[in-house]
């Protein structure tokens, strides 16, 4: 799991709101049936595994972002989500809002 560093939109945050929520909607037209499905299934996982304020999921261009904010680990049970979720692939990052999961698209 690695960190990322992020910044703080400041006045910009209305409009990076409104064009984040654009290209996810582009972009989630343009996934496989079975990308919606791996991205559903990992949002489920993370919500067994983590507690959390709110769980989105952002389709992107090349990967699909499962986002759990403010995630805390529940029990054990949440290394070994993590430690599956390592297994299949995709990328888990840990950073300052939450837990981001990334899975690579296969279209």
């Amino acid at each position: 799991m690695r960190e990322l560093d992020t910044k703080d939109s400041g006045q910009y945050a209305f409009a990076a709101a409104i064009d984040a929520q654009r290209r996810n909607s582009n972009n989630k037209s343009t996934c496989s049936p079975e990308d919606i499905r791996r991205a559903v299934s990992a949002r489920e996982l993370l919500d067994l595994g983590f507690a959390s304020t709110a769980l989105f999921i952002n389709y992107r261009a090349r990967w699909i972002a499962v986002k759990a904010e403010g995630a805390r680990p529940r029990d054990a049970q949440a290394r070994a989500v993590i430690k599956l979720f390592e297994e299949l692939g995709y990328n888990v990052c840990r950073t300052a809002q939450g837990l981001i999961v990334r899975i690579t698209r296969t279209a």
